[in-house]
């Protein structure tokens, strides 16, 4: 049976990608830091007597990727791994002028320092034709008035890609990137009507995308061996 590991995956995207993975009859390893209740709610919906084939595939572990010191908890148990999903992510919204130091390392520790690590610990777990996908984001790629540090932390992720593409070459294992649009998730539910639309009319799609949509994305990358050092846009035309 293959395994994967999907880090910040309780939710939105994450949890999408680990249902989508499920469905393929992979063990998956859910990671979450902080929100209790959604770690519950994945669980229960995993548990429910609906599903009994999924039983005994799932883990869901509470790690906070702030403290490398927190890894230990993801790596102790893992004896081989087949796919490695980066998905945490945090933002800042605070502006030029106002960024803290603390809050500056932090978004850069769960973003990219931290999963830069996690795979360094993994790296003779992850087996041959295995695949190591990061989810970046089309901040890293074109700069919004948002987050300075989110911005730039998933545009250091866009560079990582090829050269740890060459790093695991001789091993046949892939890395590559999706870089989301703005994508229907908690992130964004709680905006104006107003704001949605805003970011929709950006959009060639005329609207926000969904977790579905990048999932679908990630699992042709795990599809395909002659993808590799990718950066893949999913945004619906965004910016064009």
């Amino acid at each position: 049976m293959k395994k994967a590991l999907i880090t910040g995956s309780t939710k939105g995207i994450g949890k999408e990608i680990g249902l989508d993975l499920l469905d393929r009859d992979y063990h998956v390893i859910f990671n979450y830091a902080h929100d209790v209740k959604s770690a519950q709610e994945l669980q229960d919906k995993l548990n429910d007597s609906r599903f009994p084939r999924i039983r005994g595939r799932f883990e869901i572990i509470k790690a906070d990727l702030t403290y490398i010191e927190e890894l230990e908890k993801i790596t102790k148990n893992i004896d081989k791994l087949d796919v490695l999903i980066l998905n945490a992510g945090i933002t800042d919204k605070s502006p030029f002028g106002k960024i803290a130091l603390e809050n500056w390392n932090k978004v850069f520790n769960v973003n990219l320092t931290n999963q830069l690590f996690l795979i360094q610990e993994l790296k003779n777990k992850i087996n041959s034709n295995g695949k190591i996908i990061f989810i970046s984001s089309i901040s890293g790629i074109i700069p919004d008035s948002v987050s300075i540090s989110y911005g730039v932390s998933k545009a250091a992720i866009n560079m990582l890609v090829p050269y740890l593409a060459k790093e695991f070459a001789d091993k046949k294992i892939t890395v590559n990137a999706i870089a989301p649009g703005y994508i229907m998730t908690d992130w964004h539910k709680s905006k104006s009507q107003a704001q949605l639309k805003r970011i929709a009319n950006k959009c060639l799609a005329g609207r926000l995308g969904t977790p579905e949509e990048v999932s679908k994305a990630v699992l042709s990358v795990i599809d395909n061996d002659f993808i590799n050092g990718q950066i893949i846009k999913v945004n619906g035309g965004f910016g064009l």
